[in-house]
């Protein structure tokens, strides 16, 4: 099946062609210098003009290598170079749009898939990032494992992760896509070079410099789904004698998509899933006006073993006036649900940013360097009050019929779900949102001493900061009722964290004046005061009683990161076939992180010191005339980097104290060093042929909610049932007639601050060929990438997707024995047990054709994922995500025909997506589907765009660009009440861009 794929689709390759980011290619060891020089951006007549002639040093020193230390880069690594020219060529507005054309990367982090349950940003239990920290994040995700192992880099440097989430990925939306000069993506895993978190790839982003002039750039890009987009950029420089400076400034404004025009009309997907009732996502609890007491009932049947949900709801009468009684209610079935979309999704962005950079040239030998990088995003998402507002109406309000416990024997109250929409479309009531301010800045300073042409001093400093500030509205009631036999009612008003002293000063005073206010319309006996949810054309002004800015729900979050490196880098020895060129030196390192999610853990901002050391070597065995027999060329590349991590958090507080009641913080540490070692080769067999390997280990920093707690250990009884591998025959505290037999053990809940960092081996190898005798113009890449993560982090909650509970309880970490073979304690906490497996290969294909009527370029490109699994056990079958929605696709295909003539070229790019599983809405336990005919099918999908540019004078220039110009509707598939898959599809639909560049 297999082979027939891959000759469909060579067949569609040869209809669109493919698009590639520029493979690795290979030179001999004496051309690397001439070659990367050659790379340097070249200087214009108005640069020589000036005076500023820099010397060839100064040209090496400008220019930023991917995955290596060393001034002329790691010729043995696979790297992937994505320039300017060829960014306008995909026709993307955005760096999170040009992520999504690579088909390495998973786009499971953007937009509107972050408000996903099970997305990356939610499923991670109480520490799941809350929604002003995840407005407005898109992130990158090589190989699809994981967005925190993408090492994002800005002219080579480290950049503060997304502010407040412990991940460490970088926000892409903070870096303006016009002023990237070029993109370097390293596949094979850095972590020698770079330390933690590059156990998928590096992915370099190198900001435009070296330029004189400016050049003014307006864009207006056009969504038939809503999403435009305008954008506004100026690019300017200025050299003189012993140096230059050059900078960008970008303004854009994005809209949302309009729901509707992408074809998210209903939430009721029952009969996509059999009829199912459970996948109609329609609910009473959203509300209804008049509003509604929901009576729905869910029943289980023991001899079918499934559960028959019954929707009721009780209301009165469309268009019922004035005071009801019971008598009139009516009851209302499922087909008077509502069926509530919303209007728009994802959020309305403002962002602006501002690029600088510096070189000056100080002495003959002394360079000083410095470039930053500022953006500020203002982000507002409406919600519309997706959920209503739910209510409780004391006994006796003015418009509560029901007598107390009528509905409930533990509530006194009547529960009431009501939609406000015709507040809303009167204006009565604004619209609900989440929004955010997002800034984000990154500043490089070095000073560089070069003894020789070849050696010479590196010192570079880092810092970097991310910073989000927000506030959400809500719809909703602060107030509840509680039985309570000393009121005279038998109940009373509640409000757990006012009844618990959790507020204080101004809080304190906000939230009881609108806890009394809110009570007060519960529970009057005064029409005038008293809300009533039963007038169907909207309860008016009254409804404001329940809008309000949850001052909790605001917060400032953010992360920052310091770095400071020294390196020395120079030749060690020249052999016959070249120069060995080598890299030493050293890292200082300091990362913090402040975030509700983290705080809630950790008690307050947590910070990671650490320091490393390291050493890279090229070393040349045969090139230029020293060579032999099938070896033209022959290089290696040693490179090893020792980390030492020591981090500082709470493990809980004296004498259990809570932390919000005063309680003292008893603090542990977490220390560790590791040792990443990388060797690698090129192989030029001949002018044609070459290969190259990699090996490399890599590591990842555990989190720090997952090593520190302030609730520090708990501990409570739990049941072990039916123990594989103890019979308690004589010893049992549970025997059940069925046979079932358990016994009692303590469960301890604590945080784990020994937890080791995750362990990475990866593995590539490559073949490149260049038949330039055979066939002129013709080249051909295969590359095989392997990556096996060890060590990763697991509970026992989490552990249930991939074992049986038989299987769980031989894992001694989390359930340790005694000498009888006992389980003496369950252990609630998180440990190194899961291990995965990535596998890939990728194949490309490219061919120039020059012609008398323009010159022609074919790409090609498939990528083949073998392997993406994950595993507790050795002996245990791994749990495979390939083709999965929740993982990778099978295989990717990407395809380019580029035309070129005079001033003119255009670029025809075809994306293809093949069919997958949805298991979004499936359950897994044991390794087993709960419902295995749920599991659909997603058909495969195909999407063309269409660019053009061309150079009207010799200062003026229009781009066009059209994507999915054919606009082509996305498969259908149910992913969290939306009818397609927002990692795979962009939800803006067919775009149509016009941009003007002007250079003066």
């Amino acid at each position: 099946m297999r082979t027939q794929t891959f000759k469909l689709s060579l067949i569609a390759l040869a209809i669109y062609g493919a698009h590639s980011a520029s493979a690795a290619t290979w030179s001999s060891q004496d051309l690397i210098e001439s070659e990367t020089k050659s790379n340097t951006a070249p200087h214009s007549t108005e640069q020589q003009d000036s005076g500023f002639e820099p010397s060839s040093r100064e040209q090496i020193e400008r220019i930023q290598v991917t995955g290596s230390r060393l001034q002329f880069g790691d010729v043995t690594a696979r790297s992937i170079t994505i320039n300017a020219e060829e960014i306008r060529a995909r026709g993307v507005t955005s760096v999170a749009e040009l992520m999504r054309t690579l088909p390495q990367n998973i786009s499971n982090i953007g937009a509107i898939t972050n408000e996903r349950q099970k997305g990356s940003l939610n499923d991670r239990g109480p520490a799941s990032v809350t929604g002003i920290g995840s407005l407005g994040v898109s992130a990158a995700n090589l190989g699809g494992m994981g967005a925190g192992n993408t090492l994002i880099l800005i002219n080579g440097r480290r950049m503060a992760g997304a502010a407040g989430i412990e991940d460490g990925f970088v926000n892409l939306n903070g870096i303006p896509l016009s002023a990237i000069e070029r993109v370097e993506i390293h596949t094979d895993g850095a972590s020698a070079v770079y330390g933690s978190d590059a156990l998928g790839g590096v992915i370099n982003f190198i900001l435009k410099k070296d330029y004189v002039g400016s050049t003014f750039s307006a864009q207006k890009e056009y969504s038939n789904n809503g999403a435009d987009n305008s954008r506004l950029s100026l690019y300017s420089g200025y050299a003189w004698t012993s140096g230059s400076i050059s900078g960008t400034a970008d303004y854009s404004e994005r809209k949302p998509v309009n729901n509707y025009k992408t074809g998210y009309y209903t939430e009721d997907y029952s009969g996509y899933f059999n009829d199912n009732p459970d996948y109609d996502k329609r609910s009473f609890s959203r509300g209804l006006q008049p509003g509604v007491i929901n009576q729905t009932e869910s029943f289980y049947n023991p001899d079918t073993g499934q559960s028959t949900t019954v929707e009721r709801g009780l209301s009165v009468p469309e268009g019922f006036v004035g005071r009801p009684s019971v008598s009139d209610f009516i009851e209302l079935g499922s087909e008077d649900k509502p069926d509530f979309v919303p209007e728009l999704a994802g959020p309305e962005t403002e962002t602006t940013s501002l690029t600088l950079n510096l070189e000056q040239q100080l002495t003959e030998n002394l360079i000083f360097s410095g470039n930053g990088l500022f953006s500020r995003s203002k982000n507002r998402q409406e919600q519309t009050f997706a959920t209503g507002l739910t209510i409780q109406l004391a006994p006796g309000q003015y418009y509560n019929p029901f007598p107390a416990y009528s509905f409930s024997s533990w509530e006194p109250a009547t529960t009431v779900n009501y939609s406000p929409d015709a507040e809303i479309q009167s204006g009565t009531l604004p619209a609900d949102a989440i929004m955010n301010e997002s800034q984000v800045w990154n500043l490089n300073l070095g000073l560089t001493y070069e003894f020789s042409k070849d050696s010479k001093l590196d010192f570079v400093y880092t810092t970097s900061a991310s910073k989000t500030e927000g506030e959400q509205f809500f719809l909703g009631s602060t107030a509840t009722f509680i039985r309570d036999e000393s009121s005279p009612d038998g109940y009373r008003c509640y409000n757990f964290q006012l009844e618990n002293n959790r507020f204080e000063g101004e809080e304190l005073t906000y939230y009881q004046d609108l806890f009394e206010r809110q009570c007060a319309a519960l529970m009057s006996q005064d029409p005038d005061v008293a809300f009533n949810p039963w007038k169907s054309g909207g309860a008016g002004d009254a409804v404001n009683t329940f809008y309000y800015r949850d001052i909790q729900e605001n917060e400032t979050r953010g992360s920052q990161t310091k770095n400071f490196e020294l390196r020395f880098i120079s030749t060690l020895a020249e052999l016959p076939a070249g120069k060995v060129y080598y890299a030493i030196g050293g890292e200082l390192h300091d990362d913090g992180i402040s975030s509700r999610e983290v705080r809630n853990y950790t008690g307050e901002k947590v910070s990671r010191d650490r320091y490393a050391y390291f050493a890279e070597f090229n070393i040349p065995v045969f090139g230029a005339e020293f060579n032999t027999f099938l070896i033209d060329g022959l290089t290696f590349n040693i490179a090893a980097r020792r980390d030492t991590y020591e981090t500082e958090g709470a493990v809980g507080t004296i004498d259990d104290v809570p932390i919000e009641q005063g309680g003292e913080i008893i603090y542990g540490t977490n220390k560790y060093s590791k040792t990443t070692p990388s060797f690698g080769f090129l192989w030029e067999v001949n002018d044609d042929l070459a290969i190259r390997g990699k090996w490399n280990r890599g590591f990842k920093a555990p989190p720090f909610t997952q090593m520190f707690s302030t609730t520090g250990e708990r501990v409570y009884n739990v049941t072990i049932y039916d123990d594989p591998l103890y019979d308690c025959t004589n010893d049992c505290d549970v025997v059940y007639d069925d046979g079932t037999k358990g016994y009692n053990v303590p469960q301890f809940t604590a945080p784990n601050p020994d937890l080791k960092p995750e362990t990475s081996i990866q593995r590539s190898l490559g073949l490149s060929w260049r038949p330039s005798n055979m066939i002129s113009g013709f080249s051909a890449d295969i590359n095989y990438s392997e990556t096996t993560i060890s060590d990763e982090f697991a509970s026992n909650g989490t552990l249930n997707r991939f074992l049986t509970t038989d299987e769980i309880y031989q894992l001694g970490e989390f359930f340790p024995r005694d000498e009888n073979g006992k389980i003496t304690r369950q252990q609630n906490m998180i440990f190194n047990v899961v291990g995965s497996k990535y596998a890939s290969i990728t194949y490309e294909a490219r061919y120039a054709l020059n012609t008398s009527f323009g010159n022609f370029d074919f790409e090609a490109l498939y990528l083949d994922n073998l392997k993406a699994e994950m595993t507790a056990f050795e002996n245990k079958a791994p749990i495979s995500d390939i083709g999965k929605l929740l993982g990778v696709d099978d295989y990717k295909i990407n395809g380019t025909i580029r035309y070129h003539y005079d001033d003119l070229t255009v670029n025809l790019l075809a994306y293809f997506t093949p069919e997958y599983i949805n298991d979004y809405e499936l359950n897994m336990y044991g390794g087993v589907i709960d419902v295995p005919e749920n599991a659909k099918k997603v058909s495969s999908y195909t999407t063309i765009d269409l660019t053009m540019m061309y150079q009207l004078t010799d200062d003026l220039r229009v781009n066009f660009a059209g994507r999915n110009i054919f606009d082509k509707e996305p498969p259908f598939v149910v992913v969290q009440r939306r009818p397609y898959d927002t990692a795979r599809y962009n939800v803006a639909g067919r775009t149509l861009a016009l941009e003007l560049q002007y250079e003066f």
